[in-house]
């Protein structure tokens, strides 16, 4: 997913995409820990069967041996296939360009009303008050409205972003521009992270001119 994110592909002068090693490292190594348990099973397929044929107990483990002879070579070939392609397509993370610092996608989810509920969230997010958006409906079955949001937490920043899938077969979508959210907006879109956005978010504090004082609170507002 994160090599074909098509909104920070686009703003390359904020957002770079780059190869995570870790995650690209354990992909190939259970890769290659597949391809070899296949080797062995092809290098010691006779004596297998053999085994397989002299098994006792209940027919039930019986059949499991004989039929695990027999499956397990296409199992390790596809979880070797699968962990290069997952090696290949989400080997690959998003980062700040500047200060390197990685963003991981915390929440995504759907809604369904088209054109004008997308509008209406754009507007909303642009606020950077997630208490306009929050609680979040329930997923629907069909979506035609793809929310995210991203956090670059050592740099204490947030991005929203809001795709339209407006044809049939969800093969033309509308991006809006990421959407950030810093300071106190940061802040609140944390919390209502936290609490997974099923509930009414508190709205962004405002920096106070001082410390508060015991027994009050500071302003709240949306910021802008």
């Amino acid at each position: 997913m994160a090599a074909f994110n098509t909104e920070f592909a686009r703003h390359p002068d904020r957002f770079r995409n780059g190869r995570s090693w870790p995650r690209t490292i354990i992909m190939i190594v259970i890769a290659v820990a597949a391809l070899v348990a296949f080797v062995y099973r092809a290098i010691s397929f006779d004596e297998l069967q053999d085994q397989a044929v002299e098994a006792t107990g209940s027919v039930r483990f019986v059949a499991g041996q004989r039929i695990g002879l027999l499956v397990s070579p296409i199992l390790l070939v596809l979880v070797a296939a699968a962990c290069v392609f997952a090696a290949i397509r989400w080997g690959r993370v998003w980062s700040m360009v500047g200060t390197g610092t990685r963003l991981r996608r915390r929440h995504r989810g759907g809604m369904f009303s088209g054109r004008r509920l997308f509008d209406d969230m754009v507007v909303r997010l642009k606020t950077g008050d997630p208490s306009t958006i929050t609680p979040l409906p329930t997923q629907p079955c069909f979506v035609d409205v793809d929310l995210e949001f991203w956090t670059a937490d050592a740099d204490r920043v947030g991005f929203a972003k809001d795709m339209l899938l407006e044809e049939t077969n969800n093969q033309d979508v509308a991006f809006a521009e990421p959407i950030a959210f810093e300071g106190a907006s940061y802040d609140a879109l944390k919390a209502a992270i936290a609490q997974g956005f099923d509930e009414r978010a508190a709205p962004p504090v405002a920096p106070g001119p001082g410390p508060v004082a015991p027994g009050t609170s500071a302003p709240t507002g949306p910021t802008s």
